[in-house]
């Protein structure tokens, strides 16, 4: 993020919204996906457990998190591409909470590290192989 449009980020960034509107965000998103006649699986969710999720907030100057998408590329021959949600901590300042790099490689790439203990969350079971029986 560039200095000129660096903002502090609040610890109450976001709004609740109605299960109306909900609806009809994930119905816009299932329809998106059909109409684009995918023959990736279709990913509606990803869900995260509370613990882990506590845990990236419980960092040392975390107030928020940060969601970034992903895209893990076919490694293992099946043609899949398989969709990911991949979460960071983010301090007051708007700025990543992220572990030091391993290599000149990512420190190249302008991601600026924060502390060598800090986490990334990945590996959040997806829906529809992981959904409850109540959802959109």
């Amino acid at each position: 993020m560039s200095d000129s449009t660096k903002r502090p980020i609040p610890s109450d960034a976001g709004a609740f919204i109605s299960l109306e509107e909900m609806n009809v965000l994930t119905k816009n998103h299932d329809d998106q996906h059909a109409n684009q006649k995918s023959l990736d699986p279709h990913i509606k969710a990803i869900c995260f457990g509370k613990d882990k999720i506590l845990e990236l907030l419980d960092q040392p100057g975390a107030t928020a998190l940060r969601i970034y998408f992903g895209l893990k590329i076919d490694t293992d021959g099946d043609g899949i591409k398989e969709k990911k949600m991949v979460l960071v901590a983010v301090d007051e300042e708007g700025d990543d909470i992220l572990p030091v790099p391993q290599d000149a490689a990512a420190l190249s790439s302008g991601i600026q590290a924060k502390t060598m203990q800090a986490k990334i969350l990945d590996a959040g079971l997806p829906c529809p192989s992981y959904c409850g029986g109540k959802r959109p």
